[in-house]
């Protein structure tokens, strides 16, 4: 097995930091990994981790670098559905339904690494009856709920009626999630755009409408939100 297959220091620390392994001890860790069938796959920038149309006995777990979840319609068009950050797991609902054929694709924004995991053992108790077998259900269903909500908060986002709810919609839940006014996004213009099902010149048009008004500033992907100063009455 090439190195880059191989598991490294720093991708046990991601994997038992990742929602899925909660709680679950080190000196388990490999036995559990060996169960799911764990394999470590390397995924150079721009490449398809899943790609629509296929299926998949196995869901990832991001490892290194960084992708996104996105969707195309029959005309073309790119709708981004979520950012995925190492320790994030992805397919999981496809792996759990095999049968199932992706609707969605997962591509590398950078160079990557991901950690595939065949949880549809999950759902059936494990010839060596693993006493972390539980534990990893829990967790999973977990996740599933996390999926559920994260789902719901897109849609509160896209749904708003104007470009500017739109964007502080989504700030205001970033905002939410970091627990501080200041926050990294993971998207770059074009793929916050394409996740807000909006135009890229708009938004960025807006973007500098809201930051001169003072109500945020940015530097790229860095936010900070902010209480513009409203002017005393004459």
């Amino acid at each position: 097995m090439s190195d880059e297959r191989k598991l490294n220091r720093g991708d046990i620390d991601v994997i038992q930091r990742s929602a899925l392994f909660a709680g679950t001890r080190k000196e388990d860790l490999e036995s559990l990994l060996s169960c799911l069938s764990a394999q470590k796959k390397p995924f150079q920038k721009g490449a398809w981790i899943l790609p629509a149309g296929e299926k998949t006995d196995s869901a990832g777990l991001l490892l290194s670098g960084s992708a996104h979840i996105e969707r195309f319609d029959y005309w073309g068009n790119r709708h981004i559905v979520n950012a995925v950050l190492p320790g994030d797991v992805f397919g999981e609902s496809y792996a759990a339904s095999p049968e199932s054929v992706l609707n969605v694709s997962v591509q590398a924004d950078e160079d990557s690494s991901v950690l595939f995991l065949q949880l549809g053992k999950v759902l059936h108790m494990c010839s060596s009856a693993c006493a972390f077998h539980n534990r990893l259900i829990d967790n999973l269903v977990m996740l599933l709920a996390r999926r559920n909500l994260t789902l719901n908060e897109k849609l509160t986002c896209v749904t708003q009626h104007t470009m500017r709810d739109k964007i502080l919609s989504y700030l205001s839940s970033q905002s939410v999630r970091c627990h501080s006014s200041y926050f990294d996004i993971p998207f770059d213009r074009q793929q916050l755009a394409d996740y807000l099902n909006a135009e890229r010149s708009a938004l960025s048009k807006e973007l500098s409408k809201l930051k001169k008004e003072g109500v945020i500033d940015f530097q790229k992907n860095h936010f900070r939100l902010l209480i513009p100063v409203k002017p005393e009455p004459d």
